[in-house]
């Protein structure tokens, strides 16, 4: 259950101002002539002209605490925050000190402070506060300041004029491509209604002379015939009143024999003038034989070649062949070459061995931590010519 704020007395209630009072101290915090014998000065008939502090004493019963601070940090510099704080802890002097605070929020720090003070404190032991200019933030109809309510009035007219430009370029934008739809259909409409005419198709040289077989050849026989009546001028009239020189006779013709074709050579043109080309017949593939035998001795392969690097600059070939040959999981032909190296803090080698024992080589978990190895791709030593 909660308790109250000033006596600690159990069954309060939220009271005015967000304050959790019972009803004796609300009646006394909370007295119609509370505010009263406040404005008439009745303790004392101390005067204390501060701007900020009258408007938290007069409004702190009727608005809660958070929207007080905000008002106030809104309204009023750190300065005047400040110096209303060291004037309620002059006057009001409570049992706590006042706390400098600093930072970022050192404002609404200090506001906290000065409401917590002005609760804890009898109003009518404080004195009066008054404000001489009227500094104050405005909470009602009756406190608007009316040059900003026309300067916000005057934004949401620009504002309203912006949106109206725009409005009215939208209403443009819009008109320009329904025109432009229209146009595009019109286009499609007439495109789609002309009647479609055929382009003629150029003739091709296959095509010609499967259409007209006899007249591109001219045999010399034919051709002796039409030119003996014209011997005498020199002149021969062949199909039509054209005027071409005399023939000589032609060479004789050697028949070859035709080619056979093979899979990947053309195929006769078509109507359009174009041969197909085939592909040609894959081969067959090879096969590697399995069997051991005792006659016949297959040639020996030649053995892959591994790059290993990354290793002590102390490390000797004989200690990467002894180390192969103590985890291979069988004995091969080996043999292991140092290279030359860019820089003399690590060295490399290259090993050459049975192509079967490539994948075990190659495998990560075979070398050690930090060692790379892959195929060797360098160029080999070239063997010197004898004398």
């Amino acid at each position: 259950m909660p308790t109250c704020e000033d006596c600690g007395a159990s069954g309060a209630q939220l009271r005015q101002g967000d304050l959790t009072l019972c009803k004796h101290c609300a009646d006394k915090r909370f007295s119609p002539h509370s505010e009263a014998s406040n404005c008439q000065g009745d303790s004392g008939g101390r005067i204390v002209i501060n701007d900020l502090l009258c408007f938290i004493v007069n409004k702190m019963d009727r608005i809660p605490g958070d929207v007080i601070s905000k008002m106030c940090l809104d309204t009023y510099t750190e300065i005047e925050i400040e110096a209303a704080k060291k004037l309620v802890f002059d006057t009001c002097q409570p049992s706590e000190r006042p706390k400098e605070r600093r930072g970022a929020n050192k404002s609404t720090a200090n506001m906290s402070d000065i409401l917590r003070v002005l609760h804890s404190t009898d109003l009518s032991t404080l004195p009066t506060f008054v404000s001489a200019t009227l500094h104050i933030p405005a909470v009602d109809l009756e406190h608007i300041d009316i040059t900003v309510c026309l300067q916000e009035l005057q934004i949401m007219r620009q504002e309203m004029k912006l949106i109206r430009a725009c409005s009215i370029d939208a209403v443009r934008v819009q008109a320009e491509l329904s025109s432009l739809r229209r146009d595009i259909v019109d286009l499609k409409n007439d495109r789609m209604s002309a009647p479609t005419t055929q382009a003629p198709s150029r003739a091709t040289f296959a095509a010609v002379v499967s259409d007209n077989p006899t007249q591109t050849t001219v045999h010399a026989s034919a051709t002796r015939k039409t030119s003996a009546p014209d011997h005498e001028h020199g002149q021969c009239q062949v199909g039509g009143p054209a005027l071409v020189p005399k023939p000589k006779a032609p060479a004789p013709r050697h028949h070859a024999t035709p080619r056979r074709r093979r899979s990947g050579d053309p195929t006769a043109p078509d109507a359009d003038g174009f041969s197909l080309v085939q592909r040609r017949k894959p081969r067959s593939k090879a096969v590697v034989g399995t069997a051991k035998s005792s006659i016949l001795l297959a040639a020996k392969a030649r053995p892959a070649e591994i790059f290993v690097t990354r290793l002590g600059p102390e490390t000797q070939p004989k200690d990467i062949e002894r180390y192969l040959r103590d985890n291979l999981s069988q004995e091969w032909t080996l043999s292991c070459e140092n290279l030359p190296t860019k820089y003399d803090t690590y060295s490399s080698f290259r090993v050459a061995i049975n192509s079967d024992a490539v994948p075990e080589i190659l495998s990560p978990s075979f070398w050690p931590c930090g060692v790379l190895v892959r195929r060797f791709h360098g160029r080999r030593p070239s063997a010197t010519p004898q004398p």
